[in-house]
């Protein structure tokens, strides 16, 4: 009768503590998104960033790196000088996904967009130019 009873109760019980581990760590991690700036040495860059909802203002000159770290990045780019250009190179664990150009003369801003995925996942990501003037939609929108 022990036995049964323990079968019935326990059972239950350490299968469901044994799925919500597993679900636990199968959950989306936060990613390191390493933004790396290049181009015209000296070349100022101004920007925003939004991390899980947090905003923030990115500036600097080239050459330039920010480190972005969270479950959902958004960033983007520009210049406001005359001439030169620069490049942004987009990294996650150390491997590039992408890269945008700005032209010479800079013209156009880069923005881009990472969210983690599942555990063992690779992040979905997206970079691409914008007209800094007009500042159209998102040729790929965030998620």
């Amino acid at each position: 009768m022990f036995r049964r009873r323990f079968l019935l109760l326990a059972l239950p019980v350490l299968l469901l503590a044994a799925a919500a581990i597993a679900v636990w760590f199968a959950l989306p991690r936060r990613t390191a998104v390493t933004v790396a700036v290049s181009g015209t040495p000296g070349l100022a860059i101004k920007g925003t960033c939004d991390v899980d909802g947090s905003s923030r203002d990115l500036t600097g000159a080239v050459p330039t790196r920010f480190v972005l770290e969270g479950y959902r990045v958004t960033y983007s780019l520009t210049s406001t000088e005359d001439a030169g250009e620069f490049q942004v190179h987009t990294a996650i664990r150390d491997q590039v996904y992408g890269s945008s150009g700005s032209g010479s003369p800079p013209k156009k801003g880069v923005r881009g967009w990472v969210k983690s995925g599942w555990w063992g996942a690779t992040p979905d990501n997206w970079i691409e130019p914008f007209n800094r003037e007009e500042q159209p939609g998102w040729l790929r929108p965030p998620p």
